[in-house]
């Protein structure tokens, strides 16, 4: 064997290996969490399920636009302000089909363009929260 057979052997481990790295930190299906920090988060299904599960009997959701997809909120954590209502934080976005589905790389890129156009910032006397609005 020589030289350049054995790097080439080193660099296809090393893909292998990269491959399986990338597989355990971006799942194939995820959900799109925005916790309590307003930290936008990948996160695989069990642990979707389990936010999910969490929100019990208070659980909310509605479509985002004309899209498949959908935001899980916690009723609780929804603010009515001048007849208007806007979730600031700890919703789950997932696709809607037949059930709750998770996202793949190419309705992850589709559900954050869908967000941000949908986002706005409220104002509370001194303070500034971005919001999801609700309608």
């Amino acid at each position: 064997m020589n030289d350049t057979e054995f790097i080439l052997g080193r660099l296809e481990k090393i893909a292998a290996n990269l491959e399986e790295i990338v597989s355990i930190l971006a799942p194939e299906q995820a959900a799109i969490y925005v916790d309590a920090s307003q930290q936008v988060n990948f996160i695989g299904m069990e642990d979707a399920m389990g936010i999910l599960d969490g929100f019990g009997k208070n659980s909310a959701s509605e479509m985002i636009g004309k899209t498949d997809y959908i935001l899980v909120y916690d009723a609780r954590k929804k603010l009515l302000i001048d007849g208007e209502a806007y979730v600031p934080a700890g919703y789950l976005v997932m696709k809607s089909d037949y059930g709750l589905k998770g996202l793949d790389e190419s309705d992850i890129s589709a559900v954050m363009a869908e967000l941000r156009s949908r986002i706005c910032t409220l104002a509370l006397g001194q303070y500034r929260i971005q919001s999801y609005r609700l309608g």
